[in-house]
């Protein structure tokens, strides 16, 4: 990642916090200190490099944790239909509905107010021209990984990166802000065209569900 981006992702992850306390409607959010004891950063603190707050990336990711996710269970559809993960994909039937699930190549562990979380992405392909690609919250508990909360990204769009913060509400509850980076198109640009603009959605998660009224996109 070139020096302009990185300083654009520190910049993004300010909004996020700031964003946070807006819809939380509190002044008294505070960072949670976790990673190596150092604060997520509203601005880059002395001897930390910008890097150091870099998004997880597919060659960042931990391969380890990427195959636990290869086989886990996951929800095929909004009935909540369930399947489980063979090498990362998995065919699934409702109805007069069929479709492919494919597990991203990114994946972010987190521990958030004790429980242990793992972020990552799932692309959902019922058939027709559109492959809606979704980040997925699970708790790990060691033995297994539970997805808890789903949250569109987007159409065929093209995920880069993913971070998680924790940072506390004004009650002092650990929330996590999970900022997903990915390539789209323009407004009124074609879908047949290849996603080349790089946008941020950022997600609250509150107890282990994202809260979609708490989503922005920058």
């Amino acid at each position: 990642m070139n020096k302009k981006g990185i300083a654009v992702l520190v910049v993004l992850i300010v909004l996020a916090v700031i964003a946070y306390m807006a819809f939380n409607g509190s002044d008294s959010v505070t960072p949670n200190t976790e990673n190596n004891g150092t604060e997520t950063p509203t601005e880059t603190p002395s001897g930390v490099t910008k890097e150091d707050y870099a998004p997880v990336t597919k060659e960042s990711t931990d391969t380890s944790l990427l195959g636990r996710l290869k086989s886990a269970s996951v929800s095929a559809s909004e009935s909540g239909a369930r399947v489980a993960l063979e090498n990362g994909t998995a065919k699934f039937s409702e109805g007069n509905v069929k479709g492919t699930l494919t597990l991203g190549d990114v994946a972010v562990e987190k521990e958030v107010g004790g429980a242990k979380y793992v972020v990552t992405s799932l692309a959902v392909n019922s058939g027709g021209s559109g492959t809606y690609k979704y980040i997925v919250l699970f708790e790990d508990s060691g033995s297994a990984l539970t997805d808890k909360s789903y949250a569109l990204v987007g159409d065929r769009v093209t995920i880069t990166g993913i971070r998680v913060d924790v940072i506390s509400d004004n009650k002092g509850a650990a929330q996590a802000v999970v900022s997903v980076n990915y390539l789209d198109r323009d407004q009124g640009e074609p879908m047949s065209t290849a996603p080349s603009v790089p946008r941020t959605k950022i997600f609250i998660a509150e107890d282990g569900n994202f809260n979609p009224a708490k989503e922005i996109t920058i």
